[in-house]
């Protein structure tokens, strides 16, 4: 856990970041018609200028939804365009533009579009922002179309300059999805890494200008489960490399030097499971593999700087292991520590006494819900003799007597209907889960008491004076 308002969170983010190899970051951008959300790490690190490491934009221009396609189902914030708007939002980028740490591409500041299709006249947007641009003595934006939501078309028929790869968008045109028996895979979108890695890299270079991306895994699960998740399955640090030393390869070859650029999706998106940051499984690997990468295919990587609470890498193999061992020692002794404390921990006991209260509970309505089941079946009895009685005198008794008698038996059937459906009677087969519940609930006696009072209204009809014995 971090908190990005922290300086010395970002602090530490750029020092790991540089240490291997990363040139800059790429901040998410967010403006809704003039609204922004989620500025404050940004807004920070312009007005501090610290870290004091290369940045730049994406806009992630798409409407907040609960549905993963951005429809209009489900609306959390909306986003609208205007002119008025646009000019108001390249006045509010050229203060960032200006920053001598942003990323620039032949001397005009990089900019990103996540969703170009949702602009409704692009070209009048970015030819606005140019003029803008000119006008307060600032460079040129370098537009780049993100390739997401199918849209992989030639960035010049948006009027931007360039476009960037964007995984895991487009990936079925890549590789076929997993086919295996199972749940999850029909639930769910799986993918190869190593088929995509191998893919990507056989792909022969578009005729427009478009600036590689790798991921270093995909999982979001996390975030979309319940709709279907995408998962690109089997990734290791050495398959990314290779991949990344490929890509950077290919780039460099392609690209004048200025124009080199190489994006990772991402440095710290865990919530769709793609990360450079370190986990508790691989620590720094995918780092150490970015930088492993970058050096192999003639990059420049500055020198290694110890980072924050960060040894120094050890000069032996015998070395790297002793300090191994020392450390899982730390963890099993804080692992022990924890331990005792909660086994001391006062909300245990408390919770032990909870369970005591509820068996004890449980055990009386086990008891309670034996007596029920014994009523109901003398309830049962009783109607079943009701019922003989009547058919015996419904050939020769009143046509009143005939129409009370059904009633009681109407009466004496809804009393048993209830007493059913009650979760009282329920409870014997859920009595652990319910407890609480049927315990609050007093209509399965009131049922009852009412199915007596139908039984000794009857009794005493029947023993009234000129009614026979067999009535």
């Amino acid at each position: 856990f971090y908190d990005l308002r922290l300086p010395e969170a970002r602090q530490a983010q750029a020092d790991l970041a540089r240490e291997h190899g990363v040139g800059g970051f790429v901040y998410y951008h967010y403006w809704f018609d003039g609204r922004r959300l989620l500025e404050r790490p940004f807004e920070e690190v312009l007005r501090t200028g610290e870290p004091d490491f290369p940045f730049c934009l994406c806009w992630a221009n798409h409407r907040w939804t609960w549905k993963r396609d951005h429809s209009l189902e489900g609306r959390l914030q909306e986003m609208d365009y205007s002119e008025e708007d646009d000019r108001e939002h390249i006045r509010y980028l050229l203060g960032a533009f200006g920053d001598e740490r942003y990323i620039k591409v032949n001397g005009r500041p990089l900019f990103l579009i996540y969703w170009t299709d949702s602009i409704p006249d692009p070209k009048r947007t970015f030819a606005l922002w140019r003029e803008e641009a000119s006008r307060a003595g600032v460079a040129e934006p370098f537009i780049c179309k993100v390739d997401s939501f199918g849209n992989f078309r030639d960035p010049a028929e948006f009027g931007c300059d360039a476009s960037v790869e964007f995984w895991p968008h487009a990936v079925e045109t890549m590789i076929q999805r997993v086919r295996e028996p199972g749940e999850v895979y029909e639930e769910n979108q799986i993918f190869e890494y190593r088929q995509l890695v191998a893919n990507h890299l056989e792909r022969p270079w578009p005729d427009h200008k478009r600036f590689p991306c790798v991921v270093p895994h995909w999982d979001n699960t996390a975030r979309w489960k319940a709709t279907g998740a995408r998962m690109i399955r089997n990734s290791t640090p050495e398959l990314y490399g290779a991949w990344l030393e490929g890509v950077v390869r290919k780039t460099a070859a392609a690209y004048d030097p200025e124009e080199q650029l190489v994006f990772v999706n991402a440095w710290n998106e865990w919530g769709e499971g793609t990360y450079l940051e370190p986990d508790l499984v691989h620590g720094r690997a995918y780092l150490e593999a970015t930088r492993t990468a970058l050096k192999r295919a003639g990059a420049r990587v500055p020198a290694r700087n110890v980072s924050v609470g960060e040894a120094p890498e050890p000069a032996s193999a015998e070395e790297r292991n002793r300090l191994l061992l020392a450390k899982y020692e730390d963890l099993q002794r804080r692992y022990n520590e924890q331990l005792a404390f909660e086994e001391r921990s006062p909300l245990l006991q408390k919770s032990e006494q909870r369970y005591e209260e509820l068996l004890g509970e449980h055990n009386k309505l086990r008891h309670e819900n034996g007596l029920l089941e014994r009523r109901y079946a003398d309830l049962q009895r009783r109607s079943a003799k009701t019922e003989e009685r009547l058919a015996r005198i419904s050939a020769n008794q009143p046509l009143a007597d005939i129409e009370r008698l059904t009633t009681w038996m109407r009466q004496l059937d809804d009393g048993v209907q209830a007493f059913l459906q009650s979760s009282r009677y329920r409870a014997g087969e859920k009595v652990g889960r319910t407890l609480d519940t049927v315990l609050r609930r007093p209509q399965t006696k009131t049922s009852a008491d009412h199915l007596q009072d139908v039984l000794r209204e009857y009794r005493a009809w029947s023993k009234r004076p000129g009614k026979g014995k067999d009535r």
